[in-house]
C-alpha cells in the first residue's frame, strides 16, 4: 500500500503546485513572462533528450503527445483542443498497458505512426472533410450530441483503465500517466489564457522528467529480477552506518541443484520468492540483493534487538511458502519449498562494515556447516 501511494505522491505534488501556480502566473516578472510560452518547449526538449539517453520510447512517444495543442498555436484551439483530448487521453493510457521497446526503432516508429493516423482522424473529423451525421443527433433527446457522448466515454474509460492498472501494480509509469490525463482535463476545461495553459503544460514536461531521473535512479539502485535494492545500494548503505548496526548474509540452500533440477527460469522464480518474503519479514531490517542466491539484511540502531527475531521469522517464512514450479520430468507444476541459511554479525566499536559483512558470511557458512535451514550468529571479534 505505501509504495502504491508513494508512486502517486510527488506526481500529485507537481499537479497541486502547477495547479496553485497558474492561478498567479500574471504575477510573474516581464522578463519571466516573456519566456513563458517557451518553456513548454524547452522542458519538452530536456524530456526528450533523457529519453533517449535512458532508452524510453514510451515517454518519447508521451512527449509528443503533450506537444500536440502546443505546436498546433491558436488556430481554430478549440477544435484542435478536442482533437488532441480524444487522442492523448486513449494513448497515454494505452501506453501504460504496452512495453517498454526502446527509444527509436520499428517499435517506436509504429506507435508513432499509430499516435499519427489518430490525430490525423480526429482533426479530420473536427474540420468537417470527414462527417458523420449521425453523431449530430441529440442522445436520446438530452442537449447533448452523440459526439460528446463518446467522447467522454473515451475519457472515462482511458482514465479508468489506466487508474486501475496503477492500482493494481503501483506502477510510477502509470502514476505519472493517470495524473497526465487529469492535468488534460483541468487545462482543457478550465484554463482561461495561454499564460495558464503554459503553466500546466511545463509542468506537465517537468513531471515526465523527473520520472526519468527516478528511472535512471532504479536501473543503477534496483535489482530488477528481485525488485530489492542492488550491490551498488548496499555499498552506499554500508558507508553511512551508525556505530551500532548489523549485517546478515542470507543464501538459498541447494540453490545450483536446484537450477540443475527444474532450469533456471523456475530458479529465478524462487529468487523473485525469497525476495518477496525479505521484503515483508526482514523489518526493522533492509534487504539487499548481494548476488546470485544470496541476499544481505542490514539492521542499524535501536532496532539490534529485534534482528535475530526478524531473521527467524524470515527463516521459517521461506521454509512455509511454496513455490509452483514446472516439473521437466513429471511434465507438470509441483509445488516446492526452499530453504535458506542465514548467517549475523553485529558490529564491535570501531569494526569496518567490510570486517562485519565477511563475519556475516563466515557465520552464514557455519549455518550451512550445521545441516542449513538455520541462523548463526557470528562471534564478537577479539581485536579490531
Amino acid at each position: 500500500m505505501s509504495e502504491r501511494l508513494g508512486s502517486l505522491l510527488v506526481p500529485c505534488c507537481i499537479l497541486l503546485v502547477s495547479v496553485y501556480a497558474s492561478l498567479y502566473v500574471g504575477l510573474l516578472p516581464p522578463l519571466w513572462f516573456s519566456i513563458l510560452p517557451l518553456l513548454p518547449l524547452i522542458l519538452a526538449g530536456v524530456a526528450i533528450l533523457l529519453a533517449w539517453h535512458f532508452n524510453k520510447g514510451r515517454v518519447l512517444i508521451l512527449v509528443l503527445l503533450l506537444l500536440i495543442p502546443k505546436l498546433y498555436g491558436d488556430s481554430d484551439q478549440d477544435a484542435s483542443l478536442t482533437a488532441y483530448l480524444v487522442v492523448s487521453c486513449f494513448c497515454i493510457a494505452l501506453l501504460g498497458f504496452i512495453p517498454e521497446r526502446g527509444f527509436f526503432n520499428r517499435f517506436a516508429v509504429n506507435r508513432i505512426l499509430f499516435v499519427v493516423m489518430l490525430v490525423c482522424w480526429c482533426y479530420a473529423i473536427e474540420r468537417r472533410w470527414v462527417s458523420f451525421s449521425f453523431l449530430d443527433y441529440a442522445f436520446f433527446h438530452s442537449s447533448f450530441t452523440w459526439s460528446t457522448v463518446l467522447l467522454w466515454c473515451v475519457l472515462c474509460l482511458s482514465t479508468t483503465a489506466i487508474g486501475a492498472a496503477w492500482w493494481l501494480s503501483g506502477d510510477t509509469f502509470r502514476a505519472s500517466g493517470l495524473i497526465s490525463i487529469i492535468c488534460l482535463l483541468i487545462i482543457s476545461h478550465f484554463v482561461s489564457s495561454d499564460t495558464q495553459f503554459d503553466a500546466l503544460l511545463s509542468a506537465q514536461f517537468l513531471l515526465w522528467i523527473w520520472f526519468l531521473l527516478m528511472e535512471s535512479h532504479r536501473m543503477a539502485y534496483l535489482d530488477d529480477m528481485t525488485r530489492l535494492p542492488g550491490r551498488r545500494a548496499l555499498n552506499e548503505q554500508l558507508v553511512g552506518l551508525p556505530n551500532q548496526y548489523a549485517i546478515a548474509m542470507v543464501d538459498v540452500d541447494h540453490f545450483k541443484k536446484f537450477n540443475d533440477t527444474y532450469g533456471h527460469d523456475m530458479g529465478d522464480k524462487v529468487l523473485k520468492t525469497v525476495a518477496s518474503q525479505l521484503k515483508l519479514f526482514a523489518y526493522p531490517g533492509r534487504a539487499f540483493r548481494y548476488g546470485g542466491e544470496e541476499f544481505t539484511v542490514v539492521f542499524r540502531g535501536k532496532h539490534l534487538a529485534e534482528s535475530e527475531k526478524a531473521l527467524e521469522l524470515v527463516r521459517e517464512s521461506i521454509e512455509e511458502t511454496l513455490v509452483e514450479v514446472f516439473d521437466p520430468k513429471k511434465k507438470r507444476d509441483v509445488d516446492v519449498n526452499v530453504t535458506v541459511s542465514i548467517g549475523v554479525a553485529f558490529a564491535a566499536l570501531a569494526e569496518s562494515p567490510d570486517s562485519v559483512l565477511k563475519r556475516a558470511d563466515e557465520a552464514l557458512y557455519q549455518s550451512k556447516k550445521k545441516g542449513r535451514n538455520r541462523v548463526s550468529k557470528s562471534l564478537q571479534p577479539k581485536n579490531v
